[in-house]
């Protein structure tokens, strides 16, 4: 079912926009490289939402009497939920794996050097973060828990300048500029725990709104 949702998504094209802001980010990181951490931490904005956008792509890809069919296919609305966020993961780091090479191919020496185990556990773990987050509040603002798109475009700006504006997030970016990863599992963590909450909401949200 999963490959089933994947190719859904494959088919409608939707995903070419995220597809082409990451081509612009890789161009200019290659273009102007930096520490792979310091490369990392600019791409973590960019996956967080490439996630969101995919994940709600990946809910609002067919009508409602396709929606129908899929929902009596897999048991429940709130498990077609569960599954397409979990496709939308699959396809968000498929493209997240393309920015953490880059962040890693186009890096210029660290201020701090690190071993190239550390550098790339650390890319990983940014990836991770950024792209489950993303999952999480894409899940949140798909068909059925939101049926007006304008409100998923106010409301996913609004996340992602909170995103912003967060202090966790914040000191993780500071660390990433510097070179150290302190407390990056501990984000990492604390992201994927956020992102299996979301989902879990919004699974139970769209059982009672479908």
């Amino acid at each position: 079912m999963i490959a089933f949702h994947l190719r859904l998504v494959a088919r409608s094209m939707r995903w070419l926009g995220a597809a082409i802001i990451v081509l612009i980010w890789m161009l200019i990181s290659l273009s102007d490289p930096g520490p792979a951490l310091s490369n990392a931490g600019s791409g973590f904005l960019l996956l967080f939402a490439v996630a969101c956008w995919i994940t709600v792509v990946t809910g609002n890809v067919d009508d409602d009497g396709h929606r129908e069919l899929v929902t009596a296919s897999v048991g429940s609305p709130a498990r077609l939920h569960r599954l397409r966020a979990l496709s939308a993961w699959i396809a968000a780091n498929a493209i997240g794996v393309v920015v953490t090479l880059t962040a890693l191919v186009a890096s210029s020496h660290p201020v701090r050097p690190a071993s190239e185990a550390t550098v790339v556990a650390a890319c990983i773990a940014v990836q991770l973060s950024a792209t489950a987050i993303g999952v999480g509040c894409g899940a949140l603002l798909h068909r059925p828990v939101v049926r007006h798109l304008g409100i998923t475009l106010f409301a996913s700006v609004a996340v992602l300048v909170a995103l912003v504006l967060f202090p966790p997030t914040q000191h993780l970016f500071r660390q990433l500029n510097d070179g150290r990863t302190g407390g990056l599992v501990i984000y990492a963590a604390g992201a994927v725990v956020l992102a299996v909450v979301a989902v879990t909401a919004g699974s139970l949200l769209a059982d009672r709104r479908n």
